[in-house]
């Protein structure tokens, strides 16, 4: 199950988890460090390759030397440039048409996944590496949440999801009434950093952050890390609410014992999408 898999690598430290988790298992894999992304140094003791973003052609040849059957995409890739991505011409034929032509990242990574598939790789989640990087239902950090608390969290949810069909972030931050910020492109700590300017700090009372309605669980699933819940601990912000299941979550073990020690609440949500605007809520 886990033998002839590319990692493609993007920034940040899960890609690197990954194949160490891969390499203890004895898997048959190999690394393809984006450059300007991911550091190839980081992959020296695995099988890598470091690549540019617009190496498609050169990608697709190491993918098919080494019987590489199944892909999965970890880590941030930003949408390049063309200048950046400088692209070969498999990459100026596959991709420009959708890069270019103001799509949504949704739609780009959908049709990402849909170049692979075609040239014959099967691309895979983290969900059928490993469920260790994910939270099951329920709450943490306390175990009691009042009535009315978990009304408002649950009207704020609900807003929130339904502005993802935008897919314009995953992140917001709210008081008790209403959102008041929105993720952009800066990313989720930028958003937290905003919220501690006079205008919001006082009301800023739940931190959101869940998969696009609809999104392809496969890529580009929401992350949350040891950095994030420390940004949180200098707001107001009691609450913090992520997918559960969904949620690639960082040094997990350091979070759950900052919970507890900060008293901020982080609920893991079972979120169902039922039609018709119909979102269903569980927590335990």
């Amino acid at each position: 199950m886990f033998d002839n898999i590319a990692v493609i690598a993007g920034s940040g430290n899960l890609p690197f988890k990954i194949a160490t988790y891969l390499k203890k298992l004895n898997s048959k894999f190999i690394v393809l460090s984006i450059k300007g992304f991911s550091n190839i140094k980081l992959y020296k003791s695995f099988k890598s390759y470091s690549l540019r973003m617009g190496e498609g052609s050169k990608a697709i040849k190491i993918l098919k030397e080494n019987n590489v059957k199944k892909i999965i995409f970890l880590g941030a890739l930003d949408r390049p440039s063309l200048s950046d991505l400088k692209p070969d011409l498999w990459t100026l034929f596959k991709v420009f048409k959708f890069i270019f032509f103001k799509k949504t990242d949704d739609v780009i990574l959908r049709n990402v996944v849909n170049i692979f598939e075609n040239e014959g790789f099967k691309v895979i989640g983290l969900p059928d590496i490993t469920q260790s990087f994910f939270l099951k239902k329920g709450i943490y950090g306390t175990k009691k949440i009042s009535k009315n608390d978990l009304q408002i969290i649950n009207k704020l949810l609900k807003k929130t999801i339904q502005w993802t069909t935008k897919d314009l972030g995953q992140s917001i931050i709210a008081s008790k009434e209403k959102i008041l910020l929105k993720e952009d492109r800066k990313g989720t700590n930028n958003l937290i950093i905003r919220s501690l300017t006079k205008k919001y700090s006082k009301n800023s009372y739940i931190f959101i952050k869940v998969m696009k309605l609809h999104q392809d669980p496969r890529i580009d699933l929401p992350t949350f890390g040891f950095n994030t819940l420390k940004k949180l601990v200098e707001t107001n912000i009691k609450y913090i609410v992520l997918n559960a299941d969904s949620t690639v979550i960082m040094d997990k073990k350091k979070i759950l014992k900052c919970l507890k020690k900060t008293k901020k609440i982080l609920l893991s949500v079972d979120i169902q999408d039922l039609g018709k605007k119909n979102i269903s809520f569980k927590y335990e």
